[in-house]
């Protein structure tokens, strides 16, 4: 891990792509104290792809036998709402 400060954060930009691949992580210092850490962006198909599928969850959730408004008015009654 490398640490770098702002001002030359602000002069490395152009060859900041390099650095990072090289170093895999980059810790920004302001007046000698870490204030951020800068990794390699992972492209957006891996980043989606590590995600598990929402419509896959929702098909293992089992089906609700009662509707929830008929669900909803038994608990109000119950409650005397």
């Amino acid at each position: 891990m490398k640490t770098i400060n702002v001002r030359e954060l602000r002069a490395a930009i152009p060859r900041l792509q390099e650095e990072l691949a090289r170093e895999q992580e980059l810790v920004l210092l302001r007046n000698g104290k870490p204030i951020a850490r800068i990794t390699p962006a992972l492209p957006m198909v891996e980043a989606r792809s590590r995600l598990p599928s929402m419509k896959a969850f929702r098909a293992t959730l089992p089906r609700m036998v009662l509707p929830s408004e008929t669900l909803i008015r038994e608990d109000r009654d119950r409650r005397g709402s």
